[in-house]
């Protein structure tokens, strides 16, 4: 029998650019979508995936969950979230892949800040 998760279609974040995120945790189970690491396949505009990890730092994190008021935690769906953005951010702007498919987040940008702030509540 074929698991449903294995015949759903995984969500495209889409960059203004052409790029295409998507995460590997939605693709398999076994990935994990918790955590301050995340895994994405992002395909170019020409069709070209690479596999690219995207780490939140320890810094970044124990800043970001302090502005939330302690409703970030290390399972908390944020930093998958955060992740994505980051990527997505990372690929408009330099039009390619990060370095050695590997981009390390230290440094918020104010959706960051806004969204901690908010997560957990009503009003994301």
């Amino acid at each position: 029998m074929i698991d449903a998760a294995q015949h759903r279609r995984p969500i495209e974040f889409q960059t203004d650019n052409g790029f295409s995120i998507i995460r590997l945790s939605d693709m398999n189970d076994s990935i994990p979508a918790t955590g301050l690491v995340h895994q994405f396949l992002v395909r170019d505009p020409d069709g070209f995936e690479l596999e690219v990890t995207v780490e939140i730092s320890d810094a970044l994190a124990g800043a970001l969950a302090s502005r939330s008021r302690g409703r970030l935690s290390a399972d908390s769906s944020y930093w998958l979230s955060c992740a994505e953005r980051h990527l997505a951010e990372y690929v408009w702007e330099n039009e390619d892949y990060p370095p050695d498919g590997k981009l390390i987040v230290d440094e918020p940008i104010l959706d960051d800040l806004n969204l901690a702030r908010r997560w957990g509540t009503e009003a994301q």
